[in-house]
């Protein structure tokens, strides 16, 4: 356990105490409670993906050596296992509605299609020796990223948000990335998501065989990231060759403790500070009579009308610019599908899965267009509102965190860059960028039957293919964009509302915080000097150990 762990479930119940006492408020109320359930457990994600039959199962089952998780069975009943240290063996299915099961070995073996619907995933701990020297780590063995646009959509969306990377798995026989690997890097390299590679199954070919497949893969997705990997490994579970894994897992290993610091850690060090600027008031730092709390009161609600007016009109300008943002975006997809119109056209010749491709095509398209168009006019929206407080308002609205790498040279160890709260949506891959892909696969059909037509005609290739190259370029492709924009534009005002309803609750928050410690204040001065005193030792024995928690988290980074 980290030493910032250790200080935080230690000074808790203190915490817990003082804050039970005062009227200051902060969101969510139960944040305390929250880094404390974090504190016990923290762990940080790291998929292992790859296309169906890279190893992925196997290589697992070989590092812990055991035989936990099955290795022949279909993509379409894979779900996502994740593994993790545990003083006892635990296995557990997870529904969507969030009912845990209890599962043992046989089922994960066998059982688990009759046992978990679609969206479930598995939880495994384990007392193993290697899982012990990762007890940060949370490895996720994930179904193959060519089964489907649904696994595809769930890897990403299920687990981009929540990973300190990705891992990963490319069989040495096959030698270089499929297409459906590609797709779902270019959606990972929009939230620059580190990417760890692992060449599976070295044993298969020579060593200079093997040492040119590394090099191949470096630099496909060097090419489809726009940066190289943080490392790239050779395994062989046959032959049990796991030292440069290993190695890396570890390296991975030693940056969790940075990552709790700045997840957890620097979100309870803001809060501690809004609190302890709570009991500065009460204390009287400012040394304010009665009539001056009053004045202070009256200007509070002065600025706060003030802020409420600029907060609207903010707001109303910002949707004003909604329908502008949402044409550039959609021009994207129109761009990036008939950029693909050659590979679409082709799956839908040869039997492809012309469903998966179309769809991540356009989810890559929305999210990067999102990114670059959508995400910089919130900064800017925030920005502005931000600049509309009362000076003595510290807003806690930014002090959420995600994981990014701050440097794309390989080497470099991971950074958690804060980002503000009501962007997190946005900076990550929307989950409800699912929609899109459900849409997409709807305008599918109108292939069909043009494709059975040609095949009855006995056209030959050439013409069957620009037939249904026409098809896609005349009526999927602007059908998908008009489906597309209808559901984008919901999502956008969406995020517009929720953004200005975030703000104004935190806001209304600390306000009604700060109004109180100014009348409780009041109340004690009206008390006397010798009420207002007593409190005021207390307030400051309070503020004491506030303000140890704080230091003896600072000096811990």
């Amino acid at each position: 356990m980290f030493k910032q762990q250790k200080i935080i479930l230690e000074y808790v119940p203190n915490l817990q105490r003082i804050l039970k006492k005062y009227q200051w408020k902060s969101t969510p109320e139960n944040w305390l409670e929250v880094a404390q359930e974090k504190s016990r457990n923290f762990s940080v994600i790291l998929p292992f993906v790859g296309a169906f039959s890279a190893g992925k199962s196997t290589l697992l089952n070989a590092l812990i050596e055991t035989h936990l998780f099955p290795t022949n069975i279909d993509p379409e009943t894979a779900y996502p296992a994740e593994l993790s240290y545990g003083t006892n063996e635990t296995i557990s299915g997870h529904l969507p509605g969030g009912k845990v099961i209890p599962l043992s070995r046989e089922d994960l073996q066998h059982n688990l299609p009759a046992m978990l619907p679609k969206g479930s995933h598995v939880t495994v701990s384990l007392t193993n020796p290697l899982l012990d020297k990762l007890p940060h780590l949370r490895l996720v063995d994930m179904p193959g990223w060519d089964s489907g646009i649904e696994a595809h959509a769930a890897a990403i969306d299920g687990y981009a948000a929540r990973s300190l990377a990705y891992c990963v798995v490319v069989s040495a026989e096959e030698g270089n990335l499929r297409e459906s690997l590609r797709r779902a890097l270019r959606e990972l390299a929009v939230s620059d998501m580190p990417i760890l590679a692992v060449i599976s199954k070295a044993d298969k070919k020579t060593p200079e065989d093997v040492d040119a497949v590394v090099e191949q893969v470096r630099q496909e997705i060097t090419d489809t990231m726009g940066r190289p990997p943080l490392s790239i490994v050779k395994v062989s579970a046959r032959k049990k060759q796991f030292s440069e894994l290993i190695a890396a897992l570890e390296q991975l290993e030693q940056q969790a403790e940075q990552i709790f610091s700045r997840n957890v850690s620097q979100s309870i060090l803001t809060k501690l500070g809004s609190f302890n600027a709570h009991l500065d008031t009460l204390i009287n730092s400012d040394d304010l009579d009665s009539e001056k709390v009053q004045a202070q009161c009256e200007r509070l609600h002065a600025d706060m009308a003030s802020f409420e007016v600029r907060l609207n009109d903010e707001t109303q300008q910002l949707e004003t610019r909604v329908q502008p943002v949402l044409g550039r975006i959609v021009d994207r997809i129109g761009n990036a599908l008939r950029e693909d119109i050659e590979s679409l056209t082709s799956d839908a010749m040869n039997g492809g899965d012309l469903s998966g491709n179309l769809g991540s095509t356009v989810r890559l398209a929305a999210q990067t267009g999102i990114t670059s168009e959508f995400t910089p006019e919130i900064e800017r929206y925030l920005n502005r509102v931000v600049e509309g407080l009362p000076d003595n308002f510290s807003p806690e609205i930014n002090c959420s965190f995600d994981y990014r790498a701050e440097s794309k040279g390989e080497k470099q160890p991971l950074i958690i860059t804060p980002i503000l709260t009501m962007l997190q949506p946005l900076l990550k891959l929307d989950p409800r960028l699912k929609i899109i892909s459900t849409v997409v696969l709807g305008i599918v059909g109108l292939l069909e039957s043009l494709f059975n037509n040609a095949k009855q005609k006995e056209v030959d290739e050439v013409r069957q293919r620009e037939s249904v190259r026409q098809k896609i370029a005349g009526t999927v492709i602007p059908d998908t964009l008009r489906q597309v924009q209808a559901t984008l534009l919901p999502m956008l005002e969406e995020h517009i509302q929720s953004a200005k309803q975030k703000i104004a609750d935190t806001v209304r928050v600390q306000q009604a915080s700060h109004e109180a410690a100014l009348r409780e204040l009041q109340a004690k001065l009206a008390e006397g000097r010798a009420v207002f005193e007593a409190a005021r030792t207390q307030y400051q024995a309070d503020r004491v150990v506030v303000s140890r928690c704080i230091v003896d988290l600072e000096k811990a980074r």
